[in-house]
């Protein structure tokens, strides 16, 4: 909840409170109020709470006897200040930071200590931090956050994804003409050994082009325990999270806007742009984004995976046969290509049919009216798998209007 933004606060609990307004019998009244308070309710920064019975009726009464006002925080009349810091403590303060001024506050607190003006309960150590650093310039309460270079223990512990701009090719479109593309390089490094394990070009940054790569590189190298990747609206997909929790992959994310926390795979991006990127598109350019991948792959092998890497002093596919028998691998079976494909939902028409991929297909007639779930691999439409209420309906056909013509209906009762 945004503590500084009290209307925002005030108008959350106005929507709190707001069905226990129109009641009048006390019994009804209390009875709702227990009702609110046995809810979960989502606060406006995200965090979810309850709320107590007498609190709600707090605001109830309080909503009722002054408005809106009521409900919202009421401000400290010494907000802003230090009480428990008396008068030589400030002088103290005032003479090191003048004297010191890049002394830690960890340090400044031990001197007073020994000074014998702060004992170790009044004032807290908490509050002499936040007065201490509430004195400081400007210039020096700005920090620069604490890094660690780290390494996962083993391969398969912590794999690294992310999506990079590529080179544009050609794109034959629908009309049968070709245009230039952009393209996207979807890239999974295992962290402990530098190794790629799947990296692909895309024409599309998509979730679909995500699932893709985190797919074959499963099959290639085995299950991660964990998925370290940003916050783009690919990576925070629930069918991302769907997909680790059933193979039992941890999705991790940095926070926002923290690109260095991903280190290592920007720095793979750049082995990719200098290494790879710049010496084919100045000597042979590829036409096609199958030529692109074609040859990225052969490089991968050949000029990355097997190559000796400074930061590890050796390659990284050296470095992972040393602990691969850490390796989790994926079962292969039927159940683990339907996990990787893209679900959505759809509602089946009165004639037994739905769109997708501007797609018409057919599924059975007892489906008719009700929203269905689809599964299917965006790059293969030709198998499009029907569920409804976790019941499996078998795979949808392509929709076809001639041979309809033809068989004859079920008009049965």
């Amino acid at each position: 909840m945004n503590e500084k933004d009290p209307m925002q606060l005030a108008l959350f609990r106005f929507g709190l409170i707001s069905p226990l307004l129109p009641l009048t019998e006390e019994g009804k009244l209390k009875e709702k109020i227990h009702e609110q308070a046995d809810k979960l309710w989502a606060l406006p920064n995200g965090r979810l709470r309850k709320f107590g019975f007498s609190t709600i009726e707090a605001w109830y009464y309080a909503y009722k006897r002054a408005g809106l006002d009521a409900l919202k925080d009421k401000q400290r009349h010494d907000k802003g200040t230090y009480r428990s810091i008396n008068e030589p403590l400030i002088s103290e303060i005032e003479v090191i930071l003048n004297e010191h001024p890049k002394l830690s506050s960890a340090n400044i607190i031990e001197l007073l200590v020994e000074k014998k003006l702060a004992l170790d309960s009044s004032p807290s150590a908490t509050t002499l931090y936040r007065y201490i650093r509430s004195q400081r310039p400007k210039s020096q309460q700005t920090c620069v956050k604490e890094r660690r270079a780290f390494e996962a223990p083993h391969v398969g512990s912590l794999w690294q994804t992310d999506i990079m701009y590529g080179p544009h090719v050609s794109f034959r479109t629908k009309a049968h003409r070709y245009q230039k593309k952009q393209t996207y390089l979807v890239a999974i490094l295992d962290d402990h050994s530098r190794l790629c394990c799947h990296a692909e070009f895309y024409l599309e940054q998509t979730l679909a082009s995500v699932i893709d790569t985190f797919k074959k590189a499963c099959q290639k190298r085995g299950v991660p325990e964990r998925l370290y990747c940003d916050h783009a609206q690919v990576f925070i997909s629930s069918q991302i999270s769907r997909i680790g929790a059933v193979i039992g992959t941890v999705i991790l994310h940095p926070q926002v806007r923290d690109a260095a926390a991903k280190g290592k795979i920007e720095r793979f991006f750049k082995t990719v742009r200098d290494s790879f990127l710049n010496k084919l598109m100045n000597l042979d350019p590829p036409k096609t984004l199958e030529q692109l991948n074609q040859k990225f792959a052969a490089w991968i092998e050949s000029s990355y995976n097997n190559k000796h890497h400074s930061g590890i002093r050796q390659s990284p596919m050296q470095k992972w046969l040393l602990s691969a028998h850490n390796i989790r691998l994926l079962p292969l079976n039927d159940d683990m290509d339907l996990l990787f494909m893209l679900e959505v939902k759809r509602k089946v028409k009165k004639d037994g049919t739905f769109c997708l991929h501007a797609s018409i297909f057919e599924t059975q007639c007892s489906l008719v009216g009700k929203r269905i779930l689809v599964r299917y691999n965006p790059f293969d439409i030709t198998r499009v798998h029907v569920y409804f209420d976790t019941e499996y309906f078998g795979v949808a056909t392509f929709l076809d209007k001639h041979h309809n013509s033809k068989r004859p209906r079920n008009n049965s009762n």
